[in-house]
């Protein structure tokens, strides 16, 4: 989990920034924008765990101790240090992350209900 919200965090924080100065309205597109980025950056994040996914643990272990590993958001040196690894903090911030911009499509959805677009 810790790695995929690292991962969203850059999406995560330009749909924020640019909602912020659009006057607290967004669009279905940056909604939707905003969904794809943070999938894309998400996998990307956790392609050192994928082998694990068809079996391969020989490959999977291998591949964390690669010196590129890091590449991948950081992913090797979050592994390697157990506190932020094992952390609850982070499941709580993804759910944070994930009520916040739902709060905000929500709110969005309300006010083009009611004719505000």
């Amino acid at each position: 989990m810790i790695h995929v919200l690292l991962a969203s965090a850059l999406p995560l924080a330009v749909f924020f920034a640019v909602w912020w100065r659009r006057g607290r309205r967004t669009t279905p597109r940056a909604l939707v924008t905003l969904a794809v980025a943070c999938l894309a950056s998400g996998a990307w994040a956790v392609v050192p765990d994928m082998p694990r996914l068809w079996g391969d643990l020989v490959y999977y272990v291998e591949l964390h101790h690669r010196p590129y590993c890091d590449v991948w958001w950081f992913h090797c040196a979050i592994d390697r240090r157990e506190a932020i690894d094992s952390s609850m903090l982070f499941p709580v911030l993804f759910v944070v992350a994930a009520a916040s911009v739902l709060g905000v499509a929500w709110h969005e959805l309300a006010r083009r209900e009611r004719g505000d677009a």
